[in-house]
């Protein structure tokens, strides 16, 4: 039996409740990640891990051995291009000839890791992962929390800072999509509830300038060093992580100890947010010009 067909023991009630506590962030945080950035489903009808085979990720000196060739395109562009038949009679010869390569090469589970990322996934190597995988789907999820940890996304989960996470996890180029598809599905996992604009190094902006007001500091509307120090004290003496990141947690307790630090919100795939977003926004640049 090939090592990525195991028992399939499906995910368990609690465990994403356990995972937003491992990861100290709210459990519809984590769901919206895991939504956007999964396949959808741990196993395949057959039982089998489900799996995407990426030839161009396997070494080169491999490809015409499997039948791979970029035929003059990007190597990544063939690839996509790759029928699935062919994509996994591909797999099946790369395993045949080298299993940890196949498996590297290779996206695995709910949350698509790439074989290549198992190390920070917390796994020895990718057939480590893919065997852990095959028989508990409990352990995808211990994976993708790994690899968040590992990546330096868990502050970024905390303040639902989705733009940082789509930048880390999808790559550039994508112009928020992803982090507007995790906004619209935390909006369903959390009732309804919207993400406070999440403020680092590099904001700007009317919602920086109630920040600095609120913190006591100049009031130039843009978030540097001197803004990031004052965020990390107050973050620090009021029991909160202090990476210097205005997220969920920050903006809350702003709120409820000053008055008129109400944040904007970040926008999502719904048509009404995004309109409703554009609108606050113009207008609250006009009211703090």
């Amino acid at each position: 039996m090939p090592i990525w067909k195991g028992k399939a023991v499906p995910m368990s009630l609690g465990a994403f409740a356990d995972a937003a506590r491992e990861l100290r962030c709210e459990e519809a945080a984590i769901r919206a990640v895991w939504e956007v950035e999964s396949s959808g489903r741990g196993f395949r009808s057959d039982g089998s891990l489900t799996r995407r085979f990426e030839p161009h990720k396997l070494p080169q000196s491999m490809w015409a051995s499997i039948g791979f060739s970029t035929g003059g395109r990007a190597a990544w562009k063939a690839s996509l291009a790759v029928p699935s038949v062919d994509r996994e009679a591909m797999f099946l010869v790369a395993e045949r000839k080298n299993p940890e390569a196949a498996h590297r090469a290779t996206s695995w589970g709910g949350p698509q890791i790439m074989g290549f990322n198992a190390e920070d996934a917390g796994h020895a190597s990718a057939t480590s992962m893919v065997q852990a995988m095959a028989d508990n789907e409990e352990d995808h999820l211990n994976a993708f929390v790994d690899l968040v940890t590992s990546w330096g996304l868990d502050s970024a989960l905390r303040a639902k800072d989705w733009q940082t996470i789509e930048t880390r996890y999808n790559g550039g180029g994508f112009g928020g999509a992803y982090a507007r598809k995790m906004e619209a599905a935390y909006r369903r996992h959390s009732g309804g509830q919207a993400s406070s604009v999440v403020l680092r190094i590099g904001s700007s902006g009317a919602d920086v300038r109630r920040l600095q007001t609120a913190l006591g500091v100049d009031v130039d509307g843009s978030f540097g060093p001197q803004t990031k120090a004052a965020v990390e004290q107050f973050q620090a003496a009021h029991g909160l992580v202090a990476d210097g990141v205005v997220g969920a947690k920050t903006w809350d307790v702003l709120e409820d100890m000053m008055e008129d630090v109400t944040p904007s919100v970040q926008p999502s795939t719904n048509l009404a947010d995004l309109i409703a977003a554009l609108i606050a926004s113009i207008f609250g640049e006009r009211a703090a010009a």
